[in-house]
């Protein structure tokens, strides 16, 4: 452990730490935190899309919407820029889910994926597992 002459001395080391740690991070340790809170969201949404839309239809081309949501940690680019994104990965089935929670002019939508983006309950297990990846960053970094 590192000793100080002053407080001033201590203060500054702790606020290089501080620095290093949250505005200095590359966008690999973004997209590690990113990706956590993606894949508890990932999670929240299968389980809401099986227990509203889950049908006993077997279909052996595409399968059921719920088992076809994934997520990753690159962009539509596909580099790795800090950001996650969770979605179906087929058009199929992100086509249909977006008719089902939007509606149609013949069809009421229900909403279940807006409604689960915006519910608290899913605000804060995203930022509770962000912030769990976060201090395993922080963890890690360490004093210097």
């Amino acid at each position: 452990m590192a000793s100080y002459d002053s407080m001033d001395d201590f203060l500054q080391a702790w606020l290089n730490k501080v620095k290093k740690i949250s505005a200095d991070l590359t966008p690999k340790q973004q997209a590690k935190i990113t990706k956590a809170g993606a894949d508890r969201y990932m999670e929240m949404l299968r389980n809401e899309t099986r227990s509203k839309h889950y049908s006993s239809h077997n279909d052996k081309t595409y399968g059921h919407a719920a088992d076809h949501i994934v997520d990753v940690a690159r962009n539509v680019d596909g580099q790795v820029t800090g950001v996650s994104s969770v979605g179906w990965d087929n058009f199929y089935h992100a086509m249909n889910m977006s008719r089902v929670n939007d509606g149609t002019r013949k069809m009421r939508g229900d909403h279940f994926v807006t409604n689960l983006q915006q519910s608290e309950k899913t605000k804060d297990a995203v930022l509770k597992a962000e912030s769990e990846e976060y201090q395993k960053l922080i963890e890690k970094a360490g004093d210097d």
